[in-house]
């Protein structure tokens, strides 16, 4: 089954025509060759790819509650600029039509699609597939972009899409004589306390309305709009100012030193009799990991499975594994604190499943190495002390530390995935230059964190 991106590829160079018998005296098809030579260039194609890979990369939506409430999907002012020069409103439709396609495709699964396009975009918007659970957000453009749309026309075009569920929203420089459905806000850099300031001089009949804003800069300032009302954040979750700033680091809780321990007993190869021990010395522990194997997966063992029982059960794989995991549920006191955990385990799995695909000797340990990327900003304590906690090996310590060795190209993958920042063929090592196939990893990494979070917050 072609992927999303193999699937859209074809709309950024207008479809095939269909091919008819030729009529009786009309010239016969063109040659092989020469209908090879009208189509786009290789380069020009593995533009496109990229271009979409950008489209179709996913980026958190973060409620109010600090939960991720869906996704955001956006075309960026890089495309917008591309084609400014352009008359082809139909590569500006197909661009719309694929980011339209991600977002609905979230808005399906019960959580919401959040896309976003310069505002002149909406006008190809009307025919495309959607329904409820999709937010659109309207970009005013740069004054060096030409709008060839009128305001009414882009007016007529919201009205269009809410009809069929859509819920459209713009920043408050847009000029528009319709109430929106939300505002938009980008960051950028503008102190977030400025941005906040400004809701008080808005229009009365936006006051109250929900306010989504998107470009944030880091966890604090995020963390701030939700403890000031913002309905919906959207910005980067791997870079923490206060991480960074000893003065506003914490000690390692003790119940992340005991599993840190514990970690290392298991990679030492510490006999299991020791490993029980452990556990049992803490009834947190103890109740956590029988709360685990008491449940429908395990229900071979009854009501009275014991902490012995468990861990022979699960395995050491399987334990490192949930000890591991067991490290985000730490970080509960944090606003975004739900946002965080399922970003880590993303950038876990995702990790895991992109050495699997490189044939890496121990692709569990890139789960840890993910793992241990996100903890700083999770337990707001430094990496350093993340590396000492968790014993992690010397390619891992080089990667978060140095930013040097023979990991750090995972991390930075995934870095900029999150940040869509995807000229994967160049900038990146051979092994990552499959975007189309990191797109879909990096969908399957998401579904399972979904899954994750799901399951330990009923556990």
């Amino acid at each position: 089954m072609k992927s999303f991106l193999q699937r859209s590829l074809p709309w950024l160079f207008g479809k095939p025509a269909p091919v008819r018998p030729a009529a009786r005296g009309a010239p016969a098809p063109a040659p092989a060759a020469e209908r090879r030579a009208s189509q786009p260039p290789a380069d020009d194609e593995a533009k496109a790819a990229s271009e979409l890979a950008a489209i179709s990369a996913r980026r958190p939506l973060i409620a109010s509650n600090g939960a991720v409430a869906g996704f955001e999907f956006r075309i960026g002012e890089d495309v917008a600029r591309h084609l400014k020069r352009q008359s082809d409103a139909y590569a500006r439709s197909a661009r719309v039509a694929a980011l339209l396609a991600a977002a609905y495709g979230i808005g399906q699964t019960g959580r919401i699609g959040f896309a976003r396009m310069p505002a002149p975009w909406l006008v190809h918007a009307t025919e495309a597939d959607v329904g409820p659970g999709v937010l659109i957000g309207l970009e005013s453009m740069p004054s060096a972009v030409p709008i060839p749309q009128s305001s009414a026309a882009i007016e007529q075009a919201a009205l269009v899409l809410r009809a069929k569920g859509v819920k459209v929203g713009w920043e408050p420089d847009f000029d528009s004589r319709l109430r929106p459905d939300f505002v938009m806000l980008r960051q950028g850099a503008s102190a977030m306390s400025t941005l906040l300031d400004s809701i008080g001089t808005w229009p009365p009949a936006w006051q109250g309305l929900p306010i989504l804003v998107t470009d944030i800069c880091d966890v604090e300032e995020l963390e701030m709009a939700l403890y000031n009302g913002v309905t919906y954040v959207c910005g980067v979750l791997d870079r923490d100012a206060g991480s960074s700033d000893p003065a506003n680091q914490q000690p390692v809780p003790p119940e992340v030193r005991r599993v840190g321990v514990l970690l290392n007993q298991l990679v030492a190869g510490a006999d299991t009799a020791v490993i029980v021990d452990e556990i049992k010395g803490d009834i947190g522990l103890s109740y956590r990991l029988l709360r685990l194997i008491n449940n429908a997966s395990y229900a071979q063992l009854g009501s009275y499975a014991s902490v012995e029982q468990a861990v022979l059960l699960l395995g050491r794989y399987e334990l490192y594994r949930w000890l591991s995991m067991l490290l985000v549920e730490f970080a509960g006191s944090r606003r975004a604190a739900s946002a965080l955990q399922e970003t880590t385990l993303w950038r876990s799995r995702l990790l895991e499943l992109v050495a699997i695909e490189n044939h890496e000797n121990a692709p569990d340990q890139f789960f840890t190495l993910g793992l241990a990327s996100m903890l700083g900003q999770l337990l707001k304590i430094s990496q350093a002390e993340v590396v000492s906690t968790l014993n992690l090996p010397e390619p891992a310590r080089q990667a978060l530390l140095e930013h040097t060795g023979p990991w750090q190209p995972y991390l930075e993958m995934a870095q900029r995935l999150e940040a869509r920042t995807l000229d994967l063929t160049v900038e990146l090592a051979p092994q990552f230059r499959d975007t189309a196939r990191l797109l879909m990893l990096s969908d399957q990494a998401w579904h399972w964190a979904a899954e994750q979070t799901i399951q330990r917050g009923t556990a």
